[in-house]
């Protein structure tokens, strides 16, 4: 889970990406929490939240920022995105690092994150298969239950659900995608 092999993805989007210091962040689909050990290091007087439904995950997660944790710099929680156990409008920062290939729906995943944003908090989403590969589309028959999603379909998923300011960045020899957007401020 968090191997030297996932690092490259998140070095490249936050090449660009930057956190405010003091920022609250949920990191949906946290797996082993190398991208909450991450961030906690962007935004030392912020907060990082974990959102995840393996337990395996939540164990690996809290174990790796066990020191953030104690210190409630960093919450782990079980939830699933579509149904996020969280009030409104409470992060700046909502991240989803290569989890959305397990989503149920999409486009309810955006408006639940839309949901728990603040206004003009922002939405990172990315991914190390760009959904533009025939390989794409053999790995969700032989895994089944996934999808790849390209970048377009994720702008267009964003849109819908009211994001603005959006983004996308591909890097076309790794496959690697981005898509950022923000809440409207009002």
């Amino acid at each position: 889970m968090n191997g030297k092999r996932h690092s490259a993805m998140p070095e490249w989007v936050f090449e660009e990406v930057k956190i405010n210091e003091d920022a609250h962040i949920l990191d949906v689909g946290c797996g082993g929490g190398a991208n909450i050990k991450r961030m906690l290091a962007m935004c030392p007087k912020g907060i990082v939240t974990g959102l995840d439904l393996s337990n395996l995950a939540l164990e690996v997660s809290t174990d790796f920022n066990f020191k953030e944790v104690t210190d409630k710099q960093c919450y782990i929680l079980g939830g699933n995105v579509a149904q996020m156990p969280l009030s409104r409008e409470i992060f700046d920062v909502v991240t989803a690092f290569e989890t959305i290939y397990y989503w149920a729906d999409l486009d309810n995943g955006a408006a639940e994150i839309l949901r728990v944003l603040k206004p003009g908090g922002m939405v990172v989403i990315a991914n190390e298969m760009d959904g533009l590969s025939e390989d794409d589309r053999t790995t969700e028959q032989a895994v089944g239950g996934i999808r790849i999603y390209t970048s377009d379909e994720i702008r267009q998923s964003l849109e819908d659900a009211g994001f603005k300011n959006i983004k996308a960045r591909h890097d076309e020899s790794r496959r690697f995608i981005c898509v950022t957007a923000n809440k409207p401020k009002a």
